[in-house]
């Protein structure tokens, strides 16, 4: 459904059962291209911006994608110091990462125009995701802005709940519910890039999602185009135009590179371009600018497809074989395979022999000296595009890898556990030329990270960071944090191993692994899912199964093609798919694909997924040979988290007043206190003594003291007829001085005053009345123990007191004492009143 008023236009597409609406006219309406788009109380303003020239001395297409994730887009405000949103959150780059990867091949081959897409979540209701929202949003954004765009795609999630596939699932399903979570891009023919989660989900069920998922791509991306036929900007580059152009002014333009080389002939550009669009006067109109825009970028485009062209001939005729053999140099070392790229082109550059002048003559009538920087730039160009040609040639046809091995041959794998002394758990993973090193940490559950994004996610017991510093590739670099590639691995080995963490119940720690890049040549992501499990197995975390991981890739030429297990970074670079799976024996966890071309049928995927299962499969022996399972103890080194049961009316007494008796204990003890509602207590510790002294004093604190316990208290009041002695936090017990010792004591404070440590043993407990009665075991002073016969013996010699209070009527020598306070509980009750 569309409709369109004056200045908005809107386009609204079912997809699943949710209804999502793309509107423009009405915001940003200064961006080149700008889209809202909506679902339930999801909003998301998708904004695409470009330069009308070329990037000068580019050889990248500068594409970048932002996600602002704004808080009060859920009605809330940031949190820390500043209250504001300061960078992206992990979330919102990832989310930009899974926009730019489906976009970024979809543009002309050759445009160098800076592009910029952002995308910013104005309302989020936390059940729809936006991050499919951005997906399509951006997309719309592009195809209505005047940039040439070769889209659109569209992105739909798929849950798993209940063994049945569920469309755009609501948030809360996915986090409680679904045992997938697969996200799928794609355009109206192909499917562009995949990125799922899942609980070793089957692979022909995988197979099945994406068909599911496709259908409804095909509703998004005919949405999208029903809004640029409606609200669309014309094109700066009109493939068209270009091919007229082309045709009509071809060879005036190829006859100009040969009389006067690359860099003159580029004047040609302004020639055309005056007698084909005029010149830009006061009395200009839209449509001339519009017309001298795109008759300009036709151009440019076409002189650099036929500056190429022109280089490219003479390069493939006197150097074909010279690259045919740099195709071998991927079995060396990375040293020598540079050094004998360097100077092959170097020599390319430099001797090769062009058709036309290479640069200014310094004699008139003789050749150029030296090429100009133009011309040089064209060769290496030239020489790149023939020397990727035959590689995937050599791939594809000729079925021989480049460094020798067979299409599903994986590098020689080396595995060792306990690699570092003092780390509670490590794992080296070492498959060819790329070596990981994992390593984990144990900490307590008040370790964990809270997560404060536009989710449901507030807090995180299992991280996994990947890092990638430049001496892995043999480079040097800033070393300025994690970069969002290194995000975006980091957060797919996590996925991976997720599903095969223990729930808190079973294993009550906060784990976090990093994952050091010691050296890359393909896939450093699989490798730190397979150093990371190692490093889990090595440090007693009782993991539901191995998770191991590798990369496959497709090259394809034409009818033929081959699926490439374990790639390198060159099969990668030069290859038509980057495809990541991570799983059990039992299914995948993890999934990661990116799409170059189209063609890629469901055929060649089921395929690529039955050769990855092997070679996962493999893998998981070669790693069960250094450590079959997760070890039965902990390193002695780790945090042990032990507990104790306690009755929940006492959980204020181990807490204190303001929480003094908790601080206390863990200052003590050198421990970490938790206290669940229930009554259980969690006591983290470094070591395993400290954990069980602080057991200790926790059930002497909270223990009801018993006929025959022996206690060390402190004496808080004094009376004529005996002493108070403070047992535990809470509860005293009369010292009566009839139990001093063997003989009178006329006043008790003639041998005990307030303060004073003594040794006592319960000797009454009247529950009834509160009552704890006490005998004197011995007196502390002056670092010794004083016996109560001495006690007895010091009293004799006491002076006479006046009596000032009558003493109590004595049952059975308890006297009074007891828990101070109602019911006898032991709870705190604030501090005691003075004397």
């Amino acid at each position: 459904m569309s409709t369109m008023t004056e200045n908005l236009t809107t386009v609204s597409v079912t997809v699943g059962d949710q209804e999502i609406t793309f509107e423009t006219g009405k915001l940003a309406k200064q961006a080149d291209g700008a889209v809202v788009v909506r679902s339930s109380d999801t909003m998301v303003l998708a904004t695409a911006q470009g330069r009308m020239e070329p990037r000068e001395g580019a050889d990248f297409f500068p594409l970048t994608v932002d996600v602002e994730e704004r808080m009060y887009a859920a009605g809330k405000i940031p949190g820390g110091f500043f209250k504001r949103e300061g960078r992206p959150t992990e979330r919102a780059i990832l989310t930009a990462r899974m926009i730019d990867r489906p976009i970024r091949p979809l543009w002309p081959s050759g445009y160098r125009n800076e592009t910029q897409v952002i995308c910013t979540v104005l309302s989020a209701d936390l059940i729809t995701a936006h991050d499919i929202l951005c997906i399509n949003g951006a997309s719309a954004a592009l195809m209505i802005s005047p940039m040439p765009f070769l889209g659109p795609v569209g992105a739909v999630r798929i849950g798993e709940i209940d063994g049945r596939f569920v469309i755009n699932p609501t948030l809360p399903a996915v986090q409680e519910e679904s045992t997938l979570d697969l996200i799928v891009v794609g355009t109206k023919d192909a499917l562009t890039m995949i990125e799922a989660g899942a609980e070793e989900i089957p692979e022909d069920k995988l197979l099945e999602a994406f068909e599911l998922a496709h259908g409804e791509i095909v509703k998004l991306c005919e949405a999208q185009e029903d809004l640029q036929r409606q609200a669309g900007k014309a094109k700066w580059l009109d493939p068209e135009l270009t091919a007229e152009l082309e045709a009509q002014h071809g060879d005036k333009m190829r006859s100009r590179i040969q009389a006067d080389g690359l860099r003159e002939a580029g004047a040609v550009v302004e020639e055309l371009l005056t007698e084909l669009a005029g010149e830009i006067d006061m009395d200009s109109t839209e449509e001339d600018i519009l017309r001298e825009i795109q008759v300009r970028l036709s151009l440019t485009t076409l002189l650099d497809k036929l500056r190429l062209e022109g280089v490219e001939d003479a390069v493939r005729v006197q150097f074909e074989s010279d690259l045919k053999a740099l195709t071998d140099s991927e079995e060396d070392s990375k040293e020598l395979r540079s050094a004998k790229r360097q100077l092959l082109f170097d020599r390319i550059i430099e001797s090769v022999q062009l058709p036309f002048p290479a640069g200014p003559a310094t004699v008139e009538g003789e050749e150029p000296a030296v090429k100009d920087s133009l011309t040089k730039q064209y060769v290496k160009r030239a020489a790149e595009a023939i020397y990727k040609k035959l590689v995937r040639q050599k791939i594809a046809v000729d079925k021989i890898r480049p460094d020798g091995r067979g299409a599903e041959d994986i590098r020689p794998i080396w595995c060792e556990v306990g690699v570092a002394a003092r780390t509670h758990g490590s794992g080296l993973f070492t498959r060819g030329q790329t070596q990981i090193m994992s390593l984990l940490t144990l900490g307590t559950a008040k370790e964990g990270q809270r997560i404060d994004d536009l989710s449901l996610e507030t807090d995180r017991r299992f991280m996994h960071h990947y890092n990638f510093p430049p001496y892995s590739v043999g480079e040097t670099g800033f070393m300025r944090g994690p970069k969002r590639r290194d995000i975006g691995h980091g957060a797919l080995a996590q996925r991976a191993l997720e599903p095969v963490i223990p729930g808190a119940d079973e294993f009550p720690y906060t784990i976090r692994i990093v994952s050091e890049t010691l050296e890359s040549n393909g896939s450093s992501s699989m490798g730190s899912v397979c150093g990371s499990t190692l490093a889990l197995m090595d440090a007693g975390v009782p993991i539901k199964a191995p998770v191991g991981g590798i990369a496959m890739g497709l090259v394809k030429e034409g009818d033929d093609h081959v699926i490439l297990t374990d790639i390198q970074g060159a099969e990668d670079h030069l290859g038509d798919m980057d495809f990541k799976v991570a799983g059990t024996r039992e299914g995948v966890t993890a999934l990661q694909m990116d799409i170059k071309i189209t063609g890629v049928t469901q055929e060649i995927m089921r395929n690529a997924l039955e050769q990855a299962k092997r070679a996962r499969e493999f893998i998981l022996d070669k790693m069960a040979e250094a450590l079959p399972e997760s070890r039965t103890e902990l390193a002695d080194h780790a945090p042990r988290i032990s507990t104790v049961k306690i009755d929940p009316e006492q959980i204020g007494l181990v807490i204190g007043k303001g929480g003094e008796t908790i601080r206390s204990l863990e200052a003590d003890y050198d421990v970490q206190i938790d206290i669940e509602e229930d009554g259980t207590i969690l006591i983290y510790a470094t070591e395993g003594t400290k954990a069980q002294a602080a057991i200790e004093a926790i059930q002497s604190l909270t223990k009801e003291p018993e006929v025959g316990d022996t206690y060390t208290g402190k004496v808080v009041k004094t009376t004529d007829f005996g002493a108070f002695v403070e047992l535990k936090k809470g509860t005293d017990g009369l010292l009566h001085v009839s139990n001093v010792g063997p003989g009178r004591v006329g006043h008790i404070e003639d041998v005990i005053s307030r303060g004073d440590v003594l040794d006592v043993v319960v000797q009454e407990v009247d529950k009834e009345r509160g009552r704890i009665g006490l005998k004197l075991v011995a007196k502390h002073e002056n670092g010794a123990l004083v016996q109560p016969d001495e006690l007895i013996e010091r009293a004799k010699d006491a002076p006479p007191r006046e009596r000032t209070e009558r003493p109590p009527r004595r049952d059975g020598g308890g006297g009074r004492g007891g828990d101070r306070g109602r019911g006898g509980g032991g709870r705190d009750r604030g501090p005691r009143r003075e004397d």
